[in-house]
């Protein structure tokens, strides 16, 4: 038996021993044989989802590692950056990772542009390949890039209905290794030691890594379903925040995914999940909100639970009135610091903002208001890393962002379209501002080098560079 059979098989030869025995004697029982057997398959069960571990000086998944902290601390940005290369090698930065040697650059379907994977040298951004393979999230697992996103526009698709796929390709050599479809075209990815969970609207759908078989399809409602592994098990965000536990060799024989260990079901929906690691405490998963409405009386728009039990262990409230649009989103995790973006208003009284928070309380360190919308927020280091867009919304000098940032020396007051990069400090300093020529899409943090994406974000009419690939040094 082949690891990728079944994902997640036992890596104890007698637990294997015993699993493969038991799905013979399921397979005799199918065919009219012996009626044993369907006990250990009910009860014996595969080890559980393990994380791939992350070398320092890389950056292989959109939030960095599986636990989606969006953090590097042995990272050391620059003080004075300076453009050391400016590429495009692709219409529309939309995922970027990066490896040891390359840097990996995923661009979604646009209406006139097929999307793309492109890989590109660290030290000068050579292009060294380009793949027409959909790529709206990228990873990069010892030696392979995983790719998924949508497969053709919706008046080409099928009778079936599919539109996405997720493709394995050689990393070194851009050459694809598998391909799969999935129900819905994939907007998150996760990969583990075993599997590549793809989530999409609707549910997620996990691959054996290795060769490709799906494993299992889980429905569920609501945004885009997040994966994210921690404490040995799979969580999801998205309508729901919960957690698994390993599956069964009975689910791995039928394709199906494994039992909820707990569920919460909080109002609305969940969004960016994180996991914050706390010395002497428990682990907690904390996850922002998206609303577009209120529900009635408290909402809280950012929870965190106990990865263990799934207790909560708080819960906050970023904006009034609870009437308007509220995103909290962009979190990222460091030590006791947990950190966020906010988004919350209409039209021209739309307010923006960056917090920090401690993570076992929930109380907050720091704010700092932006002007623009708030695209990315990594950890690099001591410092914190701010990725902004214009919004094409600016707001007037009469609205409340604009009367907030001028009682704070340290606000975002005069960001220019499009969009820039803002170092702080973990205290919420302001350390530089660096202006970017296009939307910024992704800023990654590895060693001394951060590396800026812009994608096609609309700017009501302005010019902007997309498809951009920026290193600063």
């Amino acid at each position: 038996m082949v690891s990728d059979v079944a994902g997640d098989v036992p890596a104890d030869p007698s637990l294997r021993e015993r699993a493969e025995r038991a799905i013979t004697r399921r397979r005799l029982l199918v065919a009219g044989g012996l009626g044993v057997g369907a006990g250990a398959l009910t009860q014996l069960r595969t080890d559980p989802p393990a994380a791939p571990k992350v070398p320092e000086g890389t950056w292989p998944f959109t939030d960095r590692d599986a636990q989606r902290t969006d953090s590097a601390p042995a990272a050391t940005p620059p003080a004075e950056p300076e453009i050391a290369w400016r590429k495009q090698p692709v219409p529309s930065v939309d995922a970027l990772v990066v490896g040891p040697e390359r840097v990996y650059v995923g661009s979604a379907r646009t209406a006139g542009n097929a999307p793309a994977v492109a890989a590109l040298d660290r030290a000068d951004g050579t292009v060294r390949w380009t793949r027409q393979v959909p790529a709206r999230r990228l990873a990069f697992v010892a030696g392979a890039v995983y790719a998924t996103g949508e497969a053709a526009p919706r008046s080409e698709r099928d009778e079936s209905g599919r539109s996405g796929t997720v493709t394995r390709l050689d990393a070194t050599t851009g050459e694809t290794q598998w391909q799969r479809e999935v129900r819905d075209y994939g907007e998150r990815l996760m990969v583990g030691e075993r599997a590549v969970y793809v989530g999409y609207h609707g549910g997620v759908t996990a691959f054996g890594r290795d060769r490709g078989r799906r494993l299992f399809r889980t429905s569920t409602w609501g945004i885009p379903v997040t994966p994210l592994l921690a404490d040995g098990a799979l969580f999801l965000a998205g309508g729901r925040l919960t957690r698994f536990g390993a599956r069964r060799w009975s689910e791995v024989v039928f394709e199906q995914p494994p039992d909820p260990v707990w569920d919460r079901d909080p109002p609305n929906y969940t969004l960016d999940p994180t996991v914050v690691t706390r010395a002497d405490a428990a682990d907690l998963v904390a996850t922002g909100r998206l609303s577009v409405s209120s529900v009635g009386g408290d909402s809280p728009s950012l929870r965190t639970h106990e990865v263990g039990e799934g207790t909560r262990r708080w819960a906050t409230l970023d904006a009034t009135p609870l009437s308007e649009p509220v995103v909290v989103k962009e979190l990222a995790a460091r030590g006791e610091r947990l950190f966020h973006a906010l988004r919350t208003g209409r039209d021209d009284g739309r307010r923006r903002a960056v917090f920090c928070r401690d993570a076992t309380t929930g109380a907050e360190r720091w704010r700092i208001d932006f002007k623009n919308w708030v695209r990315s927020v990594v950890v690099a280091g001591d410092r914190v890393l701010v990725g902004t867009r214009w919004d094409s919304v600016t707001p007037g000098p009469d609205s409340a962002a604009e009367e907030t940032n001028a009682e704070r020396s340290n606000a975002d007051v005069e960001t220019p379209p499009p969009g820039r990069v803002t170092a702080l400090s973990l205290d919420g300093d302001v350390q530089w501002r660096h202006p970017i020529g296009g939307s910024v899409s992704a800023v990654v943090p590895v060693g001394s080098r951060i590396l800026v994406g812009t994608d096609d974000a609309s700017y009501g009419g302005r010019t902007a560079e997309s498809g951009r690939v920026v290193a600063l040094d």
